[in-house]
């Protein structure tokens, strides 16, 4: 007896805590609007012939299978290097890459085979605070447009399941290119906050560049890449050991002529692996089209062979997110603020872009360069600063120009809710951005790069303390040189484990 009338006083207790959140027409009066995460690439599985015995998880695929599919590779390798017949290299080479990523291609008009689907996310609680976000991912390859419809329905159900008529929202990555397409369909009535995080609002290089086939191995360009993005990889230690490695390849002359056979296997196969793998499989998902900046678009549609005949409902899709979404993003941002939005873009820089392409000294946070995902800032090159004489291009009252002289905020279409953090990998945070994001969307005003000391535009990544720093003038080299860390010589599974390591970052960089 005594048992179920403390079970009974546990539940009036519990009941008494939860009730004063709901006001008697079933909304939630807790103060705390619930957040949703937008998701970067990646975020939704993609399955075929999901729910059957036969089901496979096409994206992200386990990496054994993948390193199986690319195994008739090594052989093929050694053949290559006695005999230099580039073309039966390319025979074993561009059937690995179709059958390890041909059934994610989509059809003419851009629809995906009836045997791949993706998964669907719902609220699955209606637990909320400034501390929890539901999380909202959405399959990669498809329309943006057709994404932001989901959203537009997962919204209604977060602010259904919770009792607020309002939610926030912080996109990462492509998110923010759903979340773009969402404003275009639905405006923001239902959104009281937004924050960009490394988002490729108007492309990214590397998109623009491979649909235009401009593929170019740059060897200073790897020995950056390694240097920045990969000591931030899940181990420390196999990132400083393979910028030692390269950094010893390159002090023996060995990497140059490394980098050479890459370019003669460019020279070579280049025409035949875009005809026979990369267009068949890449040239009709709409999803991976909303990278391509603005001043590449056009020609990519040409070389990419997507034309107005037999792909017209293709390039209808096409053409109404690059110029009603991600061209109209002044258009988008300036009305969701007119509309009482708070909207803020955090950008990095500073970071080696994804080499292999033309424009790998565009400054970028490894992934998304910083003209992009800034909308607009003015940025030195990769390891260079402004002109000394460079005077500030816009909004001569206010200074827009970082303290190491990389960028120039004032070109930016929202300059004064534009951050720019210095060294940080593409949407890679810690307990710092989080105290940010916090001040951010607790906010009920819109917050400026003014309006607070502890942030200001420019900040310095630190990943080691979890923290921000100011941004120093440039003194010396800004490169931190990981290849001085002490390590010890790595065992035969370290080694395998950095092969898979590299080769997880190799097809990251592949789909997205």
């Amino acid at each position: 007896m005594k048992k179920l009338l403390s079970i009974t006083l546990a539940v009036i207790m519990i009941a008494i805590g939860v009730l004063p959140c709901f006001a008697a027409d079933g909304s939630c009066t807790c103060g705390q609007t619930p957040i949703i995460y937008v998701a970067a690439l990646g975020s939704g599985s993609v399955y075929l012939d999901e729910g059957t015995e036969n089901e496979k998880q096409l994206f992200r695929p386990d990496v054994g299978e993948m390193l199986g599919e690319f195994t008739p590779i090594i052989p093929a390798v050694a053949d290559l290097i006695s005999t230099k017949n580039y073309d039966a290299f390319g025979d074993v080479l561009i059937p690995c890459v179709n059958n390890a990523f041909g059934m994610l291609a989509m059809d003419a008009e851009g629809n995906s085979q009836p045997r791949v689907t993706t998964e669907e996310f719902h609220p699955d609680t209606a637990d909320h605070g400034i501390d929890y976000s539901y999380y909202f991912g959405y399959d990669f390859r498809v329309d943006p447009i057709e994404n932001a419809k989901l959203l537009h329905q997962y919204i209604q159900e977060v602010k259904e399941v919770t009792g607020h008529d309002t939610v926030r929202c912080r996109a990462s990555s492509m998110g923010g290119v759903t979340f773009m397409a969402y404003l275009r369909l639905y405006g923001s009535e239902d959104i009281e906050t937004i924050i960009f995080q490394n988002c490729p609002l108007q492309g990214t290089a590397v998109a623009g560049e491979l649909y235009n086939g401009l593929v170019e191995i740059n060897k200073d360009a790897l020995l950056r890449y390694a240097e920045c993005a990969l000591p931030s990889m899940d181990s420390d230690f196999f990132g400083a050991f393979l910028y030692a490695l390269l950094e010893m390849l390159d002090g023996a002359g060995v990497l140059r002529d490394l980098v050479g056979v890459a370019d003669n296997l460019v020279f070579n196969l280049k025409d035949r692996v875009f005809d026979e793998a990369l267009i068949p499989i890449f040239g009709t998902m709409p999803g991976i089209w909303s990278f391509v900046p603005d001043e590449y678009y056009e020609t990519a549609k040409e070389f990419m062979g997507i034309n107005d005949g037999e792909h017209q409902v293709l390039v209808d899709r096409l053409d109404y997110y690059h110029y009603e979404v991600q061209q109209s993003a002044e258009e988008l941002l300036n009305q969701a603020k007119a509309d009482g939005t708070n909207v803020y873009i955090v950008a990095g820089y500073n970071m080696q872009r994804t080499p292999l392409v033309s424009a790998y000294m565009n400054t970028s946070d490894g992934t998304v360069d910083t003209v992009y995902a800034s909308l607009g800032a003015t940025c030195a090159d990769i390891g260079e600063q402004l002109p000394e004489d460079y005077k500030q291009a816009e909004h001569k009252g206010t200074w827009y120009i970082s303290p190491d002289r990389m960028i120039d905020a004032s070109t930016c279409i929202l300059p004064e809710n534009t951050w720019f953090v210095k060294d940080m990998l593409h949407s890679t945070t810690h307990d710092g951005h989080d105290e940010f994001y916090r001040i951010l969307h607790e906010s009920e005003k819109q917050l400026t790069v003014f309006d607070m000391e502890e942030y200001p535009q420019f900040m310095q990544n630190d990943t080691v303390n979890q923290t921000f720093h100011e941004v120093l003038p440039l003194r010396g080299s800004h490169l931190q040189n990981v290849a001085t860390q002490t390590f010890q010589m790595p065992s035969f599974m370290s080694f395998m484990k950095l092969f898979v390591t590299l080769f997880e970052e190799f097809y990251h960089w592949m789909v997205g």
